[in-house]
């Protein structure tokens, strides 16, 4: 979730815990609201460590329990005796906030770190939600601005918050049974599936069957209210090879579940060359953070060859896939250039062709 959206609900939340200072305690709460994101410093190391440790230790369950009571011995020291209770509480109570937040998420947190470096996801909401942050953002300006009847109406908007994430959570499941009819030969084959949330709608989803050499998408506009009949086999389109190129998604349009197209990714040819241990490496930490993770392109040239990689889990219609993973490698396999972000490597002063 955004700093923004976790900030005003640290916001809104600290005002509801008796403290000496309301000013002091809406600060504690925007510091601990956006505590765990300071592992976003690591992106000035290196995407790679970026990809590797965001939403890692610092978003842990541990580590909350860690923060809670150092910032909160920290502010006994400088406020003394009265401000170690109510810190322990807003601390718990916000970063409990910003761990749940992000789960609902598709990313992906490691809450259990340092015993499980599993990553964990609702697939609830998307990373950025302008109804919930909207919710949230009322709720904080109110119950700051005015403790008597601002509190009446934060507490109603926090709760029209955790209603919303639960609505969210509704069509999820409604997206996810449909993915389930429209995927089934797929699914009885092993395939991984998913719904993921879209952006500005709650009932706009992504469906995802991903085997290790193809994935498919669909995007889809639920009804209101529950399915209620099997769906006919949409149509599938066959995307065609990506080459040194932007790498976006389709720009497919929201249909409803009786109108679906499904879009096939297809993996381009292995490399033949055997990866160096540094181009390992890096494939590693990057498939580690992938969830549906898919070579779209073995583009060979004169002095060796550019393998493309994307994690088709952040797909918009039409927009361009953020986390591309592009590796050059030398006629004998070794590491001469690597690239993750949304860009693209430039490309060797020579004619390209498939290899």
């Amino acid at each position: 979730m955004d700093p923004l959206t976790h900030a005003v609900a640290g916001v809104a939340i600290s005002q509801f815990v008796p403290a000496p200072s309301r000013g002091w305690a809406a600060l504690a709460g925007i510091f601990f609201a956006i505590l765990p994101d300071l592992d976003y410093v690591m992106i000035f190391s290196s995407r790679l460590a970026y990809l590797k440790h965001h939403r890692g230790l610092t978003h842990s369950l541990a580590a909350m329990v860690f923060f809670v009571f150092l910032f909160a011995g920290l502010g006994r020291l400088l406020g003394g005796p009265r401000w170690f209770r109510p810190l322990v509480i807003i601390g718990f109570l916000v970063l409990g906030s910003h761990l749940l937040l992000d789960w609902t998420t598709s990313y992906g947190t490691q809450l259990l770190l340092p015993f499980s470096r599993a990553k964990l996801s609702l697939d609830w909401v998307f990373i950025i939600d302008p109804y919930l942050t909207g919710l949230l953002l009322v709720a904080a300006i109110a119950v700051y601005w005015s403790p008597g009847w601002g509190r009446t109406l934060g507490a109603a908007c926090l709760a029209l918050a955790g209603m919303y994430i639960l609505l969210c959570g509704f069509y999820q499941q409604q997206a996810l049974n449909l993915a389930r009819q429209v995927y089934k030969p797929q699914a009885e084959a092993g395939a991984t599936l998913a719904a993921l949330p879209q952006p500005l709608s709650p009932r706009r989803w992504l469906l995802v069957a991903a085997t290790p050499g193809e994935v498919r998408q669909a995007f889809v506009e639920l009804p209101s209210w529950p399915l209620g009949k099997n769906m006919a086999t949409p149509p599938e389109i066959r995307l065609q090879p990506v080459s040194q190129g932007r790498f976006q998604a389709p720009p497919a349009a929201f249909r409803p579940p009786d109108a679906l197209e499904v879009y096939l990714w297809q993996a381009a040819p292995s490399p033949t060359l055997a990866l160096s241990p540094e181009i390992q490496g890096v494939l590693a930490t990057y498939m580690e953070f992938s969830r549906f993770p898919l070579l779209v392109a073995n583009d060979q040239h004169f002095n060796g060859k550019t393998l493309t990689w994307l994690d088709l889990r952040f797909s918009l219609p039409g927009r361009r896939i953020p986390f591309v993973l592009q590796v050059q490698m030398d006629q004998g396999g070794r590491l001469t250039a690597w690239h993750i972000g949304g860009g693209v490597l430039p490309s060797p002063k020579s004619s390209l062709r498939p290899g």
